[in-house]
């Protein structure tokens, strides 16, 4: 192909590839701006394809140091090695290979009134069991997030319990990292929170010594189910041991001390948990989703918000009025499970 038409495609291809460009990473999203950089993103690899062809005998010396001398032989595998581990670190988002995109992605999302910068995910593998189907649970935090509480679990139809796929390992257990302080040092400790996640515990329905439905002790049906709380947002990736074709997926999340105008520190003084041993605030919330399991195939629901727990975990029932509800609608941004 005629080397003077190639070479002015290639020029006239790559300003507009770099005007489009410095537009999108300036701006938020424009369908318009997108749709040019990607058509002329083609006419580009459509020019460097035929100067290849052109001159693919001075570029195949320029790669193999051919006529080169001494070090200047070795350039092209050193660069080839070079951009090849640049591209691996990007991908494995290296601490600061990906910082020119992320100040980028910042910038863009000021614009439109966004805060988070930063989409990393944090895995949670719970239930490595073997003959069961999978199930991947994506939370993407929101601005209240602060470290709260989980629970995910599976219920039939007519909303009777199946099984727990996901507990904060806290709960599970009974014994929280920050249970008692010592000497001005804090320490583990056994401690009880019923008002964490009443919705699950009651649903659960196994009563403890204590007279409480929250586990006291670690208990054999949740241990291959507990994991660490999660500090960022995170993929649950575990397994359900269900034979019911057509079940709901529930999500309930509690966040302590995330009092708002209603649900102040003295509230409620006769309340001896949301006054006394309880880390309260705003009452947990619920998401749900149904799901139809007959076909077996991969897809993906979204989980909804549905209500919220008994603020001092006393019953429980499912509470859809959330007028008196503010930031704690806030903790969490999206639920989104995937069934493989």
């Amino acid at each position: 192909m005629n080397r003077s038409l190639v070479g002015n495609f290639l020029i006239l291809t790559f300003l507009v590839l770099t005007l489009s460009g410095g537009v999108m990473y300036f701006n938020a999203f424009q369908k318009n701006v997108a749709a040019i950089h990607t058509l002329f993103a083609m006419f580009f690899v459509l020019s460097v394809t035929f100067h290849i062809v052109n001159n693919k005998r001075p570029l195949k010396n320029y790669l193999t140091g051919k006529r080169s001398k001494h070090r200047a032989k070795y350039q092209g595998v050193i660069l080839t090695v070079l951009l090849s581990l640049i591209v691996f670190a990007g991908y494995q988002n290296v601490a600061g290979i990906n910082a020119l995109y992320d100040w980028g992605n910042e910038w863009r999302n000021r614009q439109v009134g966004k805060e988070e910068s930063s989409f990393d995910y944090q895995l949670i593998k719970v239930n490595e069991s073997i003959a069961s189907r999978p199930l991947e649970v994506e939370v993407k935090k929101g601005r209240a997030f602060k470290y709260p509480l989980f629970a995910i679990w599976l219920e039939d139809s007519v909303g009777n319990y199946v099984e727990t796929l996901y507990i904060s390992r806290v709960i599970a257990s009974g014994v929280f990292d920050y249970g008692i302080k010592e000497g001005g040092v804090w320490k583990p400790s056994v401690k009880r929170r019923p008002e964490a996640l009443p919705f699950w515990s009651h649903k659960r329905n196994i009563l403890a010594e204590d007279g409480y439905y929250v586990p006291l002790t670690p208990a054999a049906d949740l241990d291959g189910v507990s994991g660490a709380t999660p500090t960022n947002n995170f993929v649950i990736q575990t397994k359900s041991e269900s034979r019911v074709n057509q079940y709901r997926i529930l999500m309930e999340v509690n966040q302590s001390y995330d009092w708002n105008e209603f649900y102040s520190e003295d509230k409620f003084p006769d309340d001896e948990i949301y006054s006394g041993s309880g880390q309260v605030g705003q009452p947990s919330m619920i998401y749900s989703s149904d799901l139809l399991d007959s076909d077996r195939s991969e897809r993906y629901e979204l989980l909804h918000l549905i209500g919220h727990g008994h603020h001092s975990g006393r019953d429980g029932k499912l509470y859809t009025d959330m007028s008196r509800i503010t930031t704690a609608k806030e903790i969490v941004d999206l639920v989104l499970v995937k069934l493989r």
